[in-house]
Parts: structure tokens; sequence; C-alpha cells
């Protein structure tokens, strides 16, 4: 059985050969496929522009209106410390004639404890120290070459029973004692007023000497 009649192809009608169609090729360089990125405007050659005249004037005088500022705030300080120390020195002062005050008058005062005291002997004296030695079991060392009266104030400082003795005067502190009733030693006392009439000053304790006390006494 014969074939069967196809179809003609397009530009076959008068029975020439078709046309051959042209293949689509690839262009790398055409300007169609080129691919270009966003460009930046290029910078405008416009200056920038200056700043204003009233805005460069401000600044310098703003640094030199902080300036006088700042040390006036710096001697305000340095005023302030000098005249907190000179109240300081003002008060030291005032408490050291306080003291001088009351030292005055307490000498100018008639005190009994201090008249019963000048009225010891030296063999009263001699005769209560004898008797503190007696009472111990071993002689004391290392006192060879203390005075009688050293030894005596020594002691009397070590008697915890008459309170502190460092950062007051011993006087004060036999008065004190006396005070509370603690009956110490007149013989104590008399040897301090010995003392201070000899001008030598047995009045600091020789433990507040050791412990670096700073107590001022009048």
């Amino acid at each position: 059985m014969p074939p069967g009649r196809r179809g003609r192809p397009p530009g076959s009608a008068n029975g020439s050969k078709p046309r051959p169609t042209p293949q689509s090729t690839l262009a790398f360089g055409g300007r169609s496929n080129k691919i270009t990125k966003p460009s930046i405007p290029p910078p405008s050659s416009k200056k920038a522009s200056k700043p204003n005249e009233r805005q460069t004037k401000d600044i310098p005088q703003v640094i030199e209106d902080e300036t006088p500022a700042a040390q006036e705030d710096d001697v305000k300080d340095e005023d302030a410390v000098v005249e907190e120390d000179k109240s300081l020195a003002e008060g030291r002062e005032t408490a050291f004639a306080i003291r001088e005050r009351e030292a005055q008058k307490e000498e100018e005062a008639v005190d009994p404890a201090e008249d019963k005291a000048r009225k010891v002997s030296d063999a009263a004296v001699k005769r209560y120290w004898r008797e503190k030695e007696d009472e111990r079991k071993a002689p004391r060392v290392h006192q060879q070459q203390l005075s009688l009266h050293e030894k005596i104030l020594r002691h009397f400082d070590l008697s915890s029973q008459y309170g502190p003795c460092v950062g007051i005067p011993r006087v004060r502190r036999w008065k004190r004692a006396e005070g509370l009733g603690l009956k110490p030693p007149i013989e104590v006392l008399a040897v301090l007023l010995k003392e201070r009439k000899g001008g030598e000053g047995k009045e600091r304790a020789f433990m507040d000497g050791l412990l670096g006390g700073s107590a001022v006494y009048a």
C-alpha cells in the first residue's frame, strides 16, 4: 500500500526546496547581554560649605568661659581646705586653752588631799614601799637602776584597780580614783607633788610613753 501524502512544509508549494531557518546563536559580547552595575555618582566638585562665622566664634568662647570656671572651683576647694585647717587649729588651741584654764583652777583650788599628801614625810614613803616589797615572794628584777620615786610611780601605773593609765596624767588619775572611792595610796600623790615641785615632771605614765600616747598634759 502506497504511503499517504504528507503535508508539505512551508515554502514548498511550487516544488521548490524549503528555506533553511537561521539557527539562533548565543552572543556573549553583545550589548543586550551586558550586565551593568548601578553607577555611583561622582563626588560633586563643589567645595564643602564653610562653617558659619558665628559658630567658629562661639567654640573658643565656650572653652574660654569654661576654663575660668574650673579655676574658680579649684580656688574654692583650696580655700575650703585652708579654712578647715584653720578651724582645726583654732579647735586645738581652744582645747589647749581649756586644759590650761582647768589646770590653773585645780592649782588655785584648795585640795584637802594635796594638803594631806604634802604632810607625808620621806620616811613614810620608804615605809610604804617596804611594805609593798614584803608582799612579794621574790625581789624585783631589772629595777636596780631606778629611784625609789620611779619604782612607786611605775607600780601605781600598773595597778589596774585604779583605772587605765594611758592617756591621762598621773595626778588626774589618782584624783579620779579618789573620787570613785577606790582609795589610792596617799604616798603616790605625795611622790607626784614632790616630783612636780622639783620640776622633773612625772605626769606621764611609763606605759603611755611605751605605747606612744599622744595626750597633752597641762
